[in-house]
């Protein structure tokens, strides 16, 4: 899977990006897609039911290869979530989080004596993050009734390959388009849309195996077609040993 986060503040992509539905795909739901889906990314069923937190660390390059930062992230219940970016010399340390009721900022430079300031993020935000977190950690399921709906999209093609795209919209905003490989089942793409209808586009270019449950290697990132950036997933950890602690909101 590939992360349903947004890993770079990219935006910029328009909703064309999905086709319209190909002949022969009308039948399918998107209730349909899912059981595949599900039944493809985990050796076993029981793999996903056993997994309750999530933990991330990827490195990201620009379009020349040139590396660009650092991220690290964490997914833990019920709605933790922290985000930790890395200028690429790691001069600068730049975290988001949320526990689902409240979320904070923070910015630091990384040396003796640097600056640091902090900031709180609003409601609406942390709502947002707050679905992020449990889309992470369901795994493509449909999102819970009066949260928000998942639709099929119909067919598309993506580098080559022929896929099945299923759109999450939640009620706070959060808005994905996600694309299974139709031969593997396998995600192929993710869109995120932001509420302005703009998105970016993270295409999964290899897939790795972390005890039994797929998760995405390397990614591409395009904005209006154009690769922007590659994300190459170093470490995943799940059900990674994070402290309640690490999500509270600091003090001064």
């Amino acid at each position: 899977m590939a992360l349903t986060r947004t890993l770079l503040a990219l935006l910029a992509i328009g909703t064309s990006l999905v086709a319209a539905e190909a002949p022969g795909s009308e039948s399918l739901k998107a209730e349909d897609v899912i059981a595949k889906v599900r039944g493809a990314i985990a050796k076993e069923p029981k793999f996903l039911e056993r997994i309750k937190g999530l933990h991330f660390e990827a490195k990201s390059a620009d379009q020349d290869g040139k590396p660009s930062g650092y991220v690290i992230l964490q997914i833990v219940p019920p709605f933790n979530r922290r985000q930790i970016n890395y200028t690429a010399d790691y001069s600068t340390e730049v975290t988001n989080c949320s526990n689902g009721l409240e979320g904070w900022t923070t910015k630091r430079e990384v040396r003796q004596g640097g600056r640091a300031e902090m900031g709180v993020i609003g409601f609406a935000e942390v709502a947002r993050m707050k679905d992020m977190a449990i889309n992470d950690l369901t795994f493509f399921a449909a999102p819970e009734a009066g949260t928000g709906t998942v639709t099929f999209k119909g067919q598309n093609e993506i580098n080559g390959r022929k896929v099945n795209s299923l759109q999450y919209t939640y009620k706070t905003g959060y808005n994905l388009i996600r694309h299974f490989d139709v031969q593997t089942n396998l995600l192929a793409a993710t869109d995120y849309i932001d509420p302005k209808g703009e998105a970016l586009r993270q295409q999964v270019d290899d897939t790795q195996w972390i005890e039994g449950v797929a998760f995405a290697k390397k990614e591409s990132v395009f904005v209006a077609g154009k690769k922007v950036a590659e994300i190459t997933y170093e470490k995943v950890l799940i059900n990674p040993e994070v402290s309640d602690s690490s999500f509270a909101f600091p003090q001064r």
